[in-house]
């Protein structure tokens, strides 16, 4: 039997930072695979899937090449599911106004990180056939919105980048002025941009990812995959939050349909 997240992480503290074992463990939140807790100026995150080795290689590789900082491994306990680094600064954006400048931000953000070459990080992360139908896959939600992204399928495109696949706003880390960083790079994966600049879009709204998508040189034709994805990702929230009594995602992903959804 799967030992608890919180004993996953006392484990590996115990392991990696005995100095820190008598300290008691803090949680900072969860998600579908993930749990984060944290130990002075130490975050442990707990994964339920993904190689925590891999992603431990994949950081490091990107964490000098990206504008914005990621977080930087000091324990990779594979045994354990467990990365841990030091703590990076500001909160999480979702349920928050960003502040002005932040999509230009973001956009610059996103053409570096996609401007890495596959082949460069091909031991750390897979390919993805970027299927627009496949996310259609055991989504649920209203059946009116079902309707609406049924009858809109967009086209699979040809473009492949290194995506970090989960740009939500609950992954990037903000003060009052400015970004501070970008979380969870376990779902990163080599796949249509699309995906990156979407979740943006669900989260944030039209005027936002135009702002975005200026900063990031403009993304032909990827409007309707744009569009689709990020309907897909609300009703993915919509019910993440309804499921586990998240408030938060649910009520991001209803104010979301104003947008995605208009009458």
């Amino acid at each position: 039997m799967t030992q608890p997240a919180a004993a996953r992480a006392a484990r590996a503290l115990r392991t990696h930072a005995p100095e820190l074992a008598d300290r008691p463990l803090r949680e900072l939140g969860r998600g579908l695979d993930n749990t984060a807790f944290a130990v002075g100026e130490l975050v442990l995150r707990v994964a339920d899937g993904p190689d925590v080795q891999r992603e431990a290689g994949l950081l490091e590789f990107l964490a000098p090449r990206l504008p914005l900082a990621v977080p930087v491994p000091v324990i990779a306990d594979g045994d354990a599911g467990v990365l841990g680094y030091r703590l990076l600064p500001g909160r999480p954006l979702l349920g928050r106004t960003p502040a002005p400048g932040t999509a230009t931000v973001l956009g610059r953000f996103l053409r570096a990180l996609h401007a890495t070459d596959p082949a460069a990080v091909r031991d750390f992360v897979d390919e993805d056939d970027a299927d627009p139908a496949e996310w259609l896959a055991d989504l649920d939600g209203p059946d009116e919105l079902l309707r609406v992204v049924r009858s809109n399928v967009p086209r699979p495109s040809p473009l492949r980048v290194v995506a970090h696949a989960d740009l939500g706003a609950e992954h990037l880390l903000a003060d009052d002025t400015c970004v501070t960083g970008v979380l969870d790079w376990s779902d990163c994966v080599v796949t249509d941009p699309a995906v990156d600049l979407a979740r943006l879009y669900r989260d944030f709204g039209p005027a936002f990812l135009a702002e975005v998508l200026q900063a990031y040189g403009g993304l032909p034709d990827a409007g309707p995959r744009i569009v689709f994805l990020a309907r897909c990702a609300a009703l993915e929230d919509l019910g993440y939050g309804l499921r586990t009594g998240r408030a938060e995602y649910a009520q991001a992903a209803r104010r979301s349909f104003a947008w995605l959804f208009p009458a």
